[in-house]
């Protein structure tokens, strides 16, 4: 309460300081309430209303992300029903899954290609793909396979972000707040032009912190969950002939997190805890530059995207929390208790893109893009274990991998027969080479080899790509049909614990599916809303699953058949000049195809971590301007619901997580371009368990999501 107090101290005096501000609407984001406007999409590389996307897209734009607090994976994962997350609230462990396709667990390796995130048509590390969103334009949920334009063949969908370019006005924004739990965040960006008409640069800075919420009852112990971070983002755009010449985007970035995660608490205890010493601690350091550079040549246009990103992750773990591990061995807690086991690791990854890409100009009957990439990751992992009771988990790891991937790929959409029915056909055909140079060095473990050494390669050929009808039912419906072709590449896992015993890590398979979808978008009458529904059959040969095998205490790549199908609705909706409405609805049944006596899969069992229904439901208000003393005052407020129904903990379907609500709210005035209000996350502080582990017979582990954050804040525009 403290903490709070002080907050209330921090907010309450720079309102009192800040002069009465004006802001346009445009420069707000602002929309007229009475209709909705035409939602722009660059889901096929190119611009053009959602509704002409021959599949199913949820598209937030920079108003929504702003009114929602849309900042980060979390947050984004409340509102996108059908999305599937796995997180630990490290910065490092944070995984996908869209329409039940995705890692079965945790990714195996750094080039896992289920759910991909792309900056401004950039692939984002796996391994540090949770990561502060910065002035955002727009955010699309691809859904479906999107291998045919999007590098790393994104076989589940792609988490599109545009983000927002400097302006030929100078713009200012700021924003804080502050609230329980020690909660404190901090961002400012300021851009426009440097000379006019040719170069325009932007900047924008956050830094934001909150305590742990998970006792540590360990001797000093405190609390974890406790998380500190800063982020960064600079933009140059510079056209030399003006607007209508060559544009040349410069963008770079930076993402910095320190946490003291406690991945899983002993399900069942009346007060979730854990006893760790010495508490877990991560760093973990994201990063990116990159070159777009567009160029009109007569009727075509040329796209080059040069990039290099990249992470380092520091982490220092307790691997025996003595709640969970004492009941699995017939032990009393406090046996484990003293450091003795642990891993001490670290991870650095540089990745290098390169697409070149050319189309034809826009709004031609005729639409065609096609462009090659090529790929590079260069991925090092330093891990020391110590452990009392496993050899698998002992000794000393070196390992390099290394990925060279080369793409061609093109797409065309064209009229058939008539304007109103347009298909689409595309293809990419994707060549991964892959190398793996590790070294093991052995501690004395009674079972463990005093050194080995591996050397190994591996080569994949990927085909992708789709077929789609779109047609052009109405002036506002639009049906589609879409085949595509999905495939993520197989590998090398990221440990290579097998070296103990003096073993090779085996390369696992490549994924490959086939997604079969039908849908319809419609604008509602008057213009006042849209809505969306789709049917969707997704056939998954060899996924991909790292399994924790509890026997030898190590991690095993395995491959499954799958399959999942469901169905989808989401729309919008003016409810009237202040209120409006949005949300989603997702049904999906997913099931592993085949038996595993490895990992205790059984045919018919569900895939883990996917709710078989959830859904979202935002309300926005944005009232009238009333005077209130010598200014005048707009109320403003939104409130968002978030259901996710109970989810299988693993493939074996050990146990089921429970189904929860999340409600979030922000409430306040509206003062010209400051906003001043009162906002709630996780409102009814229920328990929300985001991924579970069968540690051994009723021995179950469960990752928790926050519980309630209440507090205030204040944004400017000037």
């Amino acid at each position: 309460m403290k903490t709070m107090a002080i907050s209330l101290g921090l907010l309450g005096g720079a309102l009192l300081c800040m002069p009465e501000t004006t802001v346009s609407a445009s420069q707000r984001g602002e929309q007229p309430a009475s209709s909705l406007e035409t939602i722009v999409v660059t889901a096929r590389l190119r611009e053009e209303a959602a509704r002409d996307v021959p599949f199913a897209l949820t598209v937030f734009d920079g108003l929504a992300l702003e009114q929602r607090r849309i900042d980060d994976t979390l947050s984004l994962f409340r509102h996108v029903p059908g999305l599937s997350l796995t997180s630990f609230d490290d910065g490092r462990f944070a995984y996908f899954q869209l329409r039940g396709i995705g890692p079965l667990s945790q990714a195996i390796s750094p080039d896992d290609g289920s759910v991909v995130t792309y900056v401004d048509g950039v692939p984002q590390p796996v391994y540090a793909s949770e990561f502060a969103y910065l002035e955002l334009e727009r955010f699309e949920v691809l859904r479906g396979p999107q291998g045919t334009l999007f590098g790393r063949n994104s076989q589940g969908g792609a988490l599109n972000i545009t983000t927002r370019a400097p302006g030929d006005t100078l713009l200012t924004r700021g924003r804080l707040e502050g609230g329980e739990d020690g909660y404190l965040l901090a961002q400012g960006s300021i851009s426009g032009p440097l000379v006019e008409d040719h170069l325009r640069a932007g900047i924008t800075l956050r830094a934001s912190n909150v305590n742990g919420f998970i006792p540590n009852i360990a001797p000093g112990g405190g609390k974890l969950g406790d998380r500190e971070s800063y982020a960064g983002r600079g933009t140059l755009v510079f056209t030399p002939s003006g607007e209508t010449g060559p544009r040349f985007t410069l963008a770079a970035n930076a993402d910095r997190q320190i946490s003291s995660p406690f991945y899983y608490v002993l399900r069942g205890q009346p007060r979730a805890q854990v006893e760790l010493n010495p508490e877990n601690e991560v760093k973990r350091t994201a990063w990116g530059v990159s070159l777009t550079s567009e160029v009109s040549l007569g009727g075509w246009d040329l796209t080059s995207v040069t990039a290099g990103n990249g992470f380092r992750n520091d982490q220092f773990t307790d691997d025996t929390d003595g709640l969970i591990y004492g009941p699995l061995f017939g032990q009393p807690p406090s046996d484990f208790l003293p450091p003795l086991s642990f891993s001490d690791w670290q991870e650095d990854e540089r990745r290098f893109y390169q697409e070149l890409r050319l189309s034809n100009t826009e709004k031609q009957e005729l639409s065609w893009t096609a462009g090659l990439v090529y790929f590079r990751s260069d991925f090092e992992t330093d891990l020391k274990n110590r452990s009392t009771f496993s050899p698998f988990l002992s000794g000393d790891r070196d390992a390099t991998q290394k990925i060279d991937s080369y793409a061609a790929f093109g797409e065309i959409t064209a009229p058939l027969a008539s304007p109103r029915v347009q298909g689409t056909l595309g293809l990419r055909f994707t060549r991964d080479e892959k190398s793996l140079d590790s070294t093991f060095q052995g501690v004395g473990f009674p079972g463990s080899v005093d050194a080995f050494a591996q050397q190994s390669s591996a080569n994949f050929n990927l085909w992708t790509g789709r077929a789609a009808l779109l047609w052009e039912a109405t002036d506002d419906i639009n049906l589609y049909a879409t085949i595509g072709r999905g495939a993520k590449s197989g590998g090398f896992p990221r440990f290579t614990l097998s070296a103990a015993v003096g073993q090779d890590s085996e390369a696992y398979a490549e994924s490959t599916s086939w997604t079969y979808e039908v849908g319809a978008k419609s604008l509602l009458p008057g213009g006042r809303g849209e809505i969306e529904l789709s049917g969707f059959y997704n056939d998954v040969s060899d996924e991909q699953l790292f399994v924790l095998d509890f026997i030898n205490f190590t991690f095993v790549p395995v491959n499954l058949d799958t399959r999942s199908y469901g169905v989808e609705a989401q729309g919008s909706y003016v409810l009237s000049d202040s209120w409006s409405m949005a949300g989603g609805l997702s049904w999906t049944r997913g099931q592993i195809r085949e038996a595993s006596p490895l990992t205790g899969a059984e045919r018919g069992n569900r895939i883990p971590n996917v709710a078989r229904l959830s859904s979202t439901l935002t309300l926005n208000y944005q009232g009238a301007e009333f005077p209130l003393g010598n200014r005048t005052a707009a109320p403003m407020a939104i409130f968002t619901h978030q259901y996710v129904s109970s989810r299988a903990a693993d493939v074996a379907g050990s146990f089921n997580m429970p189904s929860y609500h999340n409600v979030d709210a922000r409430v306040g005035l509206r003062f010209g371009g400051m906003e001043v209000y009162a906002f709630g996350r996780n409102l009814f502080d229920t328990t929300q368990e985001l991924n579970g582990v069968l540690y051994g017979p009723g021995v179950e582990g469960a990752s928790l999501g926050r519980g309630r954050i209440v507090g205030i804040g204040l944004t400017t525009t000037l």
